[in-house]
């Protein structure tokens, strides 16, 4: 795991507060954890469609 060094301040409305904390509790990690795992995988998500958005177009325009 990559060394955890700085510091984020985020503001959230009391409902997302409680979704977070229910959600840590579920899962068995902490809020800070959860937070970063959505982070990541918003991310790696958005990175791989476009990817593979790019690789449609390229293969359209050799069809």
């Amino acid at each position: 795991m990559a060394k955890i060094d700085k510091r984020f301040q985020i503001l959230l409305s009391e409902e997302e507060q409680i979704l977070l904390k229910n959600e840590a509790k579920r899962r068995g990690v902490s809020q800070g954890e959860l937070v970063r795992m959505a982070l990541k995988n918003e991310i790696i998500q958005k990175s791989e469609l476009l990817k593979r958005q790019a690789v449609v177009a390229l293969s359209e325009l050799f069809d």
